[in-house]
């Protein structure tokens, strides 16, 4: 009596599966159409791509390839019609790539900056700061760069708006 009942239950289990399953399958193909979620595709077809490139180092050939890969990025955004915000973040020995009379790309940002205009180079003010003390000389920034008061605190904050984040 026993087994009857299970295989009864086992069967009734089984059968219940199998309806669920080809139900889940035909309500899953049926085309639905929300326009809440049409407005939002739409939406999200014009908001910019967000992407934060932070550089850390400040190795000529090091700045040259992350350089390189900002100006594939704003094409790529300009090719096919997106629209962009990227925004190079530069700290530590980083930062002496948005110096002047120090930067050896310092015509290349210049001409990134005319190019692109979803494009910001950032300085943060603790490392400028750091420079004044602990090497006596003042940062002299190249001519468009922002400064912001973190590197680290900006990268918390686009990270919590949605930014990509990329260690350059």
């Amino acid at each position: 009596f026993a087994v009857g009942r299970k295989c009864s239950l086992g069967l009734a289990a089984g059968l219940a599966l199998l309806i669920g399953g080809i139900a889940g399958w035909f309500l899953h193909s049926a085309p639905v159409s929300h326009p809440v979620s049409v407005a939002k595709a739409m939406q999200d077809a014009q908001t910019p791509a967000k992407v934060l490139i932070h550089i850390s180092s400040g190795q000529p050939e090091h700045l040259k390839s992350v350089l390189d890969d900002v100006d594939d990025l704003m094409r790529y955004y300009r090719r096919t019609h997106q629209k962009a915000r990227v925004e190079v973040v530069a700290n530590g020995e980083g930062l002496g790539m948005l110096l002047a009379g120090v930067s050896p790309y310092a015509k290349r940002i210049r001409h990134m900056q005319k190019e692109y205009n979803g494009l910001t180079f950032v300085a943060c003010q603790n490392t400028i700061d750091r420079y004044q003390e602990e090497l006596g000389m003042t940062a002299k920034l190249l001519p468009g760069v922002v400064v912001i008061d973190s590197g680290v605190a900006q990268i918390m904050r686009r990270q919590q708006e949605g930014w990509a984040y990329i260690q350059g």
